[in-house]
């Protein structure tokens, strides 16, 4: 096993393992996270593995509820439940199979994604922007982002 291979295992179990420690709520602010972040400069997932990785979300989901939208079956179906509950999946499957999807697909700035999990579980989501700014160099009004999350999680929870 070559180095860069292993730094990338050792990588994914650290971020499985602190995926596993959110909570529901803390997980639904790693996905808006996870989502601005890779929607704004395309971090974090190719849109090939955002699919592949959205298609096994929504299959588990259809799994152990039969009335959820399959995926295969009726695509403009599942698309407008996904975008009515956005964090369906964080509602009706474990977080520790959501984590590990996760770990499994991402694949750019997994570092910052470990991090990311860990200060959100240890802290809170302002801290969160807070770090992904500093480590990214970027400069986003975190008080706005962290307002905007929080509205935004209310609103569809």
């Amino acid at each position: 096993m070559d180095v860069n291979s292993k730094f990338e295992n050792v990588a994914r179990r650290s971020l499985y393992k602190n995926l596993s420690k959110l909570t529901p709520i803390q997980f639904k602010f790693f996905y808006c996270l996870f989502v601005h972040y890779w929607a704004d400069y395309n971090l974090f997932i190719d849109k090939q593995n955002l699919y592949n990785l959205w298609c096994e979300l929504n299959q588990m989901c259809h799994d152990s509820d039969e009335s959820f939208p399959d995926c295969y079956d009726n695509f403009k179906e599942i698309k407008d439940f996904c975008q009515t509950h956005p964090y369906y999946f964080i509602d009706k499957l474990p977080i520790k199979i959501i984590a590990c999807l996760f770990s499994e697909y991402v694949d750019n700035q997994i570092d910052v994604l470990v991090c990311l999990a860990k200060t959100l579980y240890e802290s809170n989501i302002r801290v969160a922007y807070a770090y992904v700014n500093q480590t990214l160099g970027l400069n986003e009004p975190i008080d706005i982002l962290v307002s905007e999350t929080q509205e935004h999680i209310k609103y569809f929870s």
